[in-house]
C-alpha cells in the first residue's frame, strides 16, 4: 500500500493538473468585452443570471413577473413532452423544455434571452410559433450565449427551449431595452 501512495497521490495531482487545463480552457474562450458586442444590451439579463437567488424551475412552469429571470430544468429532448413542436429538429441527445409568461399588461417588443445555446420558440396561442423580429449571439460572453426577440400581444406566452446540451439553461423573459 505504501507503494502506491505515490502513484495515487501522481494521479490525484495530474487530475488536478488536468481539470486546472479545462478551466483554463473555458477561460480563454470566455471574453467579457463579447457582452458588449450584442446586438442590444444584455447587462440587465446578466445581473439576473448572476443573481444569487435566481429560482430554479421545472419545466411547463410559469416565471414570475418580480423576477423576470429563471434557471430552467430541462429533460432529455426524446422524453421531454414538449407543448409545441419545435420549428427547427433538435439534435438527438440534447434537452428541452418550457415556460409559461403570464400576459403581459403592456404588448410590444420583447426579449428571450439565454445563457446557453439553445433553440427558442414562442407562441401566444399554443399551436403556432412566433417569428422573431431579431435575434443576436455572440460566441465568449460570458453567462449570456444569445437573445432573440418578439412581439407580443397581451395573451399567455409560451416558450419552448430545445437542442440544448445540458439539463438546465439560465432564461429572461423582459421587454426590450
Amino acid at each position: 500500500m505504501r507503494r502506491m501512495l505515490p502513484i495515487i497521490a501522481g494521479l490525484v495531482l495530474a487530475s488536478g493538473a488536468g481539470l486546472a487545463a479545462d478551466r483554463a480552457w473555458a477561460q480563454q474562450d470566455a471574453d467579457p468585452a463579447a457582452c458588449t458586442t450584442f446586438d442590444w444590451p444584455i447587462l440587465r439579463e446578466q445581473a439576473w443570471f448572476e443573481a444569487p437567488s435566481l429560482p430554479r424551475l421545472d419545466s411547463g412552469a410559469t416565471l414570475s413577473a418580480e423576477m423576470p429571470g429563471a434557471v430552467l430544468a430541462l429533460k432529455p429532448v426524446a422524453g421531454a413532452d414538449l407543448p409545441l413542436t419545435p420549428s427547427r429538429e433538435p439534435k438527438p441527445g440534447t434537452f428541452g423544455g418550457s415556460l409559461r409568461i403570464p400576459p403581459v399588461v403592456t404588448p410590444g417588443l420583447y426579449q428571450v434571452t439565454l445563457s446557453d445555446n439553445a433553440w427558442i420558440d414562442v407562441s401566444q396561442d399554443g399551436a403556432t410559433t412566433r417569428k422573431p423580429v431579431a435575434s443576436t449571439m455572440r460566441p465568449g460572453c460570458p453567462g449570456v450565449s444569445k437573445s432573440v426577440r418578439f412581439q407580443f400581444g397581451t395573451t399567455p406566452i409560451l416558450v419552448v427551449v430545445s437542442g440544448a446540451k445540458s439539463d438546465s439553461i439560465k432564461i429572461a423573459v423582459a421587454p426590450a431595452e
